[in-house]
């Protein structure tokens, strides 16, 4: 996407254009690219597709950047969009600020996402003060038993939502509207009285979920109560204009203000293994928001200044994590080590019991990730038998495979010969057996302006919608509800210029391509009716659902005892949801 066609909802172009000129696209792309000089030009591997031969080049003279693979290409701001799953905004106030650039505006904002911000703002606000408010008292006594100290949590800024409504009644008495507080995932429509909305978060510990800039966007609900029934222990915030939870990490802005202390960033699962390292000193740690590691946030902790470590719960489900994650940063082009928690216990309890000393030893001992699969075994001569033997040399291979860097891919093929005892040669002509079996194909984008009915279905309803963006569709959807990468990215247009402040679709903001198509599209779509969009999102619904399911049965098969069981039970679960949804009309398009 090129960015020069886009707006950025509140700055004018000659703001735009001073951000431009004074950042270098090759500092900023050499931050996640390996670039070496080429000629007036720099090239390296690109960081949008798998390669092993450099085809990927920045200009600084053109201030560009170009992949003759894979064609990707645009400016500064489009790179930034497109690699950390940024809006346009979010790119040039980042590059502004590193710039030292204060943007002028000529009006107050009043965008869409900004009132949410201010939304979430006031309510981060409001939570910090009812956890220092006399109803707050049994949260800090909890905190305290916890051994979370006051400045523990004035760092993180954890705060107390209360029962009731209170949060809700607050943000009306403010001014903003119940569609709005909705839209901010802090509210929910009662199903029962019509137009009357409550608190999500109630009764809850609350952890901020801020963005690059430090800015609330959503937050993790942690119950205190260990009587209620039925009650999920931790409620995460839904996602919305302002927050995708594939793309952010907890605490990701400050660890970056510590990371080069250390000269690591520390990854963990959870909202208390995160402040217990920050208890213990360790300020340079981040956490995924309830979800396994996804590639941009993966891409997130490639671009901080140290060395990646991986620190997740000890037991059997949080050591096959910590693996599935290094995997995941290795096909960014990092290498992470993962640390070994003993006893089953997690990141918090361990240090609790041990002190801060004993983390930083087993964090000195941490190990890539074939040694660690490897101890998860107990060594390669624990490893009996032929069969055996085969299938756990495989499974290492596929981990090695999925690096999208060469020189890494080799260093951890030369580790599993060291360890095995097999040759390189061996290794690597077992690899390419092993690479052809590897399920993990990217989304095409060669077939440029053909889409599937599925996804033709998807993008006429989006753009013959008579209320625009704030269609119901627009905000159900998801990029992953798409089959093919050019229908991802026009819908990732699309939520974009939604950002922007768009109210529909504008053709003259797309680039050329995908206003192409878009246009095409547009010439024979018929207004979408509420029947329609309905069975149109039970069909989504129906096969998000098959997906899981799909997952959950991959995940089955190599689950030990303890996982099956739970997996099982998921499955039955999704199962019947899936059985309830096709009752409710067709699955398929």
């Amino acid at each position: 996407m090129s960015s020069g066609k886009k707006s950025s909802g509140f700055y004018g172009t000659r703001e735009i254009e001073r951000v431009r000129e004074a950042v270098d696209i090759h500092t900023v792309v050499g931050r996640f690219v390996e670039l070496k000089r080429s000629g007036r030009s720099y090239k390296g591997l690109c960081p949008f597709h798998k390669e092993k031969t450099p085809s990927f080049f920045v200009s600084p003279e053109r201030q560009n950047y170009h992949c003759f693979g894979c064609s990707a290409g645009g400016d500064v701001f489009s790179f930034l969009m497109k690699y950390l799953g940024m809006s346009f905004r979010d790119a040039l106030e980042e590059l502004a600020n590193e710039a030292g650039i204060v943007l002028e505006t000529d009006t107050r904002d009043t965008s869409r996402t900004d009132v949410l911000r201010e939304i979430l703002r006031k309510a981060n606000q409001y939570f910090i003060r009812m956890l220092k408010d006399a109803e707050g008292s049994k949260a800090r006594k909890y905190l305290e038993s916890r051994n979370i100290s006051e400045s523990a949590i004035r760092k993180i800024g954890i705060g107390w939502a209360p029962g009731g409504s209170r949060l809700t009644d607050y943000l009306k008495g403010e001014g903003y509207s119940v569609s709005q507080l909705v839209e901010s995932g802090l509210s929910l429509e009662s199903k029962k009285h019509h137009d009357s909305v409550y608190d999500r978060f109630r009764e809850r510990l609350l952890f901020p979920i801020s963005d690059r800039r430090g800015r609330p966007i959503s937050f993790g609900g942690r119950t205190i109560d260990k009587s209620s029934e039925g009650v999920p222990k931790y409620l995460n915030g839904p996602e919305s204009p302002i927050y995708t939870k594939s793309s952010v990490l907890y605490g990701y802005r400050d660890a970056l203000q510590s990371v080069r202390d250390l000269d690591m960033i520390i990854l963990v699962e959870g909202y208390f293994d995160h402040a217990r390292f920050v208890e213990a000193g360790f300020e340079c740690v981040t956490a995924t928001c309830g979800t396994a590691l996804t590639p941009a946030q993966a891409r997130y902790l490639k671009s901080a200044p140290g060395e990646i470590i991986v620190c997740y719960d000890g037991d059997g489900a949080g050591q096959k994590a910590a693996v599935r994650a290094s995997e995941v940063i290795l096909e960014e082009g990092a290498l992470s080590r993962i640390v070994s928690i003993p006893d089953g216990q997690d990141p918090d309890d361990y240090i609790l019991a041990h002190g801060a000393e004993s983390i930083f030893t087993l964090i000195q001992e941490a190990s890539n990730p074939i040694v660690f699969a490897l101890k998860l075994l107990g060594g390669w001569e624990s490893v009996t038998g032929t069969q055996k033997r085969i299938r756990v040399l495989r499974r290492l291979i596929e981990i090695t495979s999925r690096s999208s860097s060469p020189v890494m891919e080799e260093t951890l093929m030369r580790v599993i010969s060291e360890q095995t005892g097999y040759s390189l040669k061996v290794l690597e002509e077992e690899a390419k057996t092993v690479t052809k079996r590897k399920a993990h194909p990217r989304k095409s984008d060669s077939a440029e302006g053909v889409l599937s009915s599925w996804d033709t279905a998807l993008l006429k309803a989006l753009l013959s919608s008579s209320d625009g963006y704030n269609d119901t569709l627009m905000s159900f959807l998801t990029g992953n509800d798409f089959r093919s990468g050019i229908a991802e990215e026009i819908f990732r247009e699309m939520k974009l210029q939604a950002e922007e402040g768009y109210s529909s679709i504008s053709l003259s903001a797309m680039t050329d391509k995908y206003a192409s198509l878009c246009s095409s599209l547009l010439t024979d779509a018929e207004p979408l009716d509420s029947p329609d969009r309905e069975r149109l999102m039970n069909s989504v619904e129906g096969h998000r659902l098959e997906t899981k399911l799909r997952e959950l049965s991959e995940r089955l098969k190599t689950a030990d005892d303890a996982e099956k069981a739970e997996i099982q039970e998921e499955i039955r679960s999704t199962g019947r949801e899936l059985m309830k949804v096709k009752n409710a009309g067709e699955t398929e398009l």
